[in-house]
């Protein structure tokens, strides 16, 4: 039983793909003290592990389903490993990504490729087989993850921030395909958790452009996530919601 006092999501069979750490880890956590079951879908088993852990200690129920969202078969058996143990899925935040950190000229092609595999097929194929599996329950909720990378240019990684871009039209296309059952909503992050901005932060230097005067967490991404999930907003669709401490402003 989970330990929240709302409960929001009491009932909701969750899966949050990379959430055997930082933003991921977080959502899942949160949620299930929501009093979701939530599915801990990481390729790192440890990881996976380490979040299904921290949920059980709470009070919460969750299991690990080890997977490489890459891989169609092997987001099939991911769907079909959830609903075996608790049924059709109602939630979805897909999570998972990885980024280049080459400049153009030193971008090979096998890690563009990797990086679109990741962060734009893995969130077509677990939206899609999910998707069916909330058709059977009668329907439900999608976060895609996207970032602020989405909407700037960077020089240091353009294939990561060209991936985001592509996740923000794809959430948009899947909230009109599959409305009126399912509602679909992008999340997008400035960075978050990162040994980098932890380390300005604790030294008294934040970068200028967010407002609020200090790094992201990824608290502030799960609890964004709950605020799209919870069947209180169901009026809210096709909409991206930046989390970013206004450093879009």
């Amino acid at each position: 039983m989970a330990t929240g006092d709302s409960e929001k999501l009491k009932g909701d069979i969750a899966v949050i793909t990379g959430a055997g750490r930082n933003i991921g880890r977080k959502t899942a956590e949160l949620f299930a003290r929501e009093g979701a079951k939530v599915a801990v879908v990481d390729v790192d088993e440890e990881r996976a592990s380490g979040t299904v852990e921290l949920i059980k200690k709470a009070g919460g129920e969750a299991i690990s389903v080890i997977t490489d969202v890459t891989d169609e078969n092997q987001v099939k058996q991911m769907v079909e490993s959830v609903e075996n143990e608790w049924g059709p899925i109602s939630v979805l935040v897909n999570n998972v990504a990885i980024s280049d950190h080459d400049g153009l000229f030193d971008l090979s092609v096998e890690t563009f490729d990797r990086v679109f595999a990741v962060n734009v097929r893995g969130a077509f194929l677990c939206t899609r087989e999910v998707a069916r599996s909330m058709k059977r329950g009668g329907g439900g909720r999608i976060v895609n993850v996207s970032s602020t990378s989405a909407h700037r240019s960077r020089t240091d990684a353009p294939a990561y921030a060209a991936s985001k871009a592509a996740i923000v039209n794809f959430s948009r296309s899947m909230a009109r395909i599959l409305a009126p059952e399912i509602r679909v909503n992008t999340l997008s992050p400035t960075r978050t958790g990162s040994p980098v901005g932890e380390e300005e932060e604790r030294s008294g230097k934040v970068v200028d452009a967010i407002l609020v005067g200090r790094w992201g967490r990824p608290e502030d991404q799960a609890n964004a996530a709950l605020f799209l999930v919870d069947p209180e907003n169901g009026f809210i669709t096709g909409s991206e919601l930046a989390v970013d401490g206004g450093s879009l402003v």
